[in-house]
């Protein structure tokens, strides 16, 4: 049987990569912080597919916790997802260090370190796959959420370089591009209806992705085209567009 990790399958999507994991018949490690979330999806997920399922307090700021809660899994993983994701308030981030180094924590400090952690052992036994969901918004800084951007940009960044270094152990690295969702964190944000994804089909194609072992992948296609047109406008045309 295969084995999945969910890091932050509390999230809105997160959920749905559990339930898309489940139906295929994967025992499943789930991950988040609120313990009253984990024992409610531990219990749907048990009823409706009768499929293993685990459930770990882990923040993934506490970076000192990750070599126990690693050790303590039942099983070691096949398949990891990772959906950890912050966007509050970039103008408190700009103002006050102390949002901005959530943002940055959580983004990408804390992924990076729980990565090293798992993807070395991945390299001892010679077998495993790792998703992560970064973002579009670390394609290019914008003026709107340069801030999340760059701890998207980072996050995405150390991810090719760790897809090369593990690729000859048979370790695979997979890198999501995701555009906006329709989850909590998305609240308040103008959304344009038909390049933004709910968050059932976002966690399927966040599972066929990471099981099919593609690279990087932009999961609503037409963020391709769009990410493309960004990146090649001149940078003294783009610092004076509007913010988008």
């Amino acid at each position: 049987m295969e084995n999945s990790l969910v890091v932050g399958g509390t999230s809105d999507i997160g959920f749905w990569v559990v339930e898309s994991l489940a139906k295929r018949g994967h025992s499943i490690s789930v991950t988040g912080r609120d313990k009253q979330k984990l024992s409610e999806i531990q219990k749907k997920i048990t009823a409706k597919y009768n499929v293993l399922v685990h459930t770990y307090e882990l923040d993934i700021i506490n970076m000192e916790s990750f070599g126990t809660f690693y050790s303590n899994l039942k099983e070691k993983p096949n398949h990891v997802f990772v959906l950890v994701g912050y966007y509050e308030d970039q103008i408190l981030a700009r103002e006050d260090w102390r949002e901005l180094q959530k943002t940055i924590q959580i983004n990408m400090t804390g992924v990076l370190a729980l990565l090293n952690l798992i993807s070395l052992d991945m390299e001892r036994r010679k077998t495993g796959t790792i998703t992560v969901v970064s973002s579009v918004a670390g394609v290019r800084g914008r003026k709107l959420n340069y801030i999340y951007g760059s701890s998207k940009a980072g996050l995405t960044t150390y991810l090719s370089g760790l897809r090369a270094l593990v690729y000859p152990n048979g370790v695979h690295i997979g890198t999501i591009l995701l555009g906006p969702v329709y989850t909590k964190m998305s609240l308040g944000h103008k959304l344009i209806p038909w390049l933004t994804l709910l968050p059932q089909v976002a966690g399927e194609k966040i599972v066929k992705a990471g099981l099919n072992k593609k690279n990087q992948t932009y999961i609503r296609w037409p963020w391709r085209l769009i990410m493309f047109v960004i990146q090649i406008i001149p940078e003294w045309i783009f610092k004076r567009m509007p913010a988008f």
